[in-house]
């Protein structure tokens, strides 16, 4: 038991620090057959940790050049270009890498977006919070702090800036979606669209997701995407998949 939850700690390092957001995702949701295996895991560190190390500017994410907006909201080349190199350290080589991370940042910003329309906010309080919690967890599982120790120390960041810049990146935006996903599955059962139910089931969880999903994509079909003109050739042929 101790070594399955030990694992599940060590995916969940990842998977944040991937920066690959799951909507409901929490260790309990994971099972040990989920993911890459230990030696795949050694290698996405020791990537993610090169990555980092040379790119540790592109953590102001919110700073320098505007490359696209959604809906009114900055896509940040900073932001781009952190996530174009954490994909090629992750997913290896990608077609299309620059229109495949625009993509994904679009349909971040629409949820974003969304997120404003239903008067959704993260506290400092609850970041700091799930942090907290986050670091709590770790010093239970040393295998699992290890881990995590080697990829803070193979992106050449101090323990501070990790929790402080980086996995605040991560965090916020992960607890900004969940709250996403929990508003509009709650409006779904209000209006008779999906059934409540005590008991989450693997089965319900799909159903769920499948319509959190199905309303994510209206929106961004109907987004207003517009990208900067010295940006353009850069993502010739984009289109919002």
């Amino acid at each position: 038991m101790r070594k399955t939850k030990t694992f599940l700690l060590i995916a969940f390092a990842i998977v944040l620090s991937l920066s690959i957001i799951a909507l409901g995702l929490s260790v309990s949701r994971v099972s040990a057959g989920d993911g890459p295996n230990q030696s795949q895991f050694d290698k996405i560190i020791e990537k993610v940790g090169s990555f980092l190390k040379g790119n540790k500017d592109k953590l102001k994410v919110n700073e320098g050049d505007v490359i696209a907006e959604a809906n009114g909201i900055p896509i940040y080349k900073n932001e781009f270009e952190l996530r174009k190199g954490l994909t090629f350290a992750s997913e290896g080589q990608v077609n299309d890498i620059n229109n495949f991370v625009l993509n994904k940042l679009v349909r971040e910003k629409v949820k974003e977006y969304l997120a404003m329309k239903y008067n959704l906010k993260v506290s400092e309080d609850e970041i700091n919070s799930y942090i907290e919690k986050e670091k709590q967890q770790f010093k239970e599982f040393p295998e699992a702090e290890g881990k995590l120790k080697e990829l803070i120390s193979a992106s050449g960041m101090t323990y501070e800036e990790y929790w402080n810049d980086y996995e605040r990146y991560n965090v916020k935006r992960m607890l900004l979606f969940d709250k996403l996903y929990n508003a509009i599955i709650n409006e779904g059962i209000k209006n008779g669209e999906l059934k409540k139910t005590d008991k989450m089931t693997i089965e319900v969880q799909n159903e769920y997701k499948k319509y959190f999903d199905n309303i994510i994509d209206q929106y961004v079909k109907q987004a207003k995407i517009s990208i900067d003109e010295k940006y353009k050739d850069m993502f010739r042929g984009f289109r919002v998949d």
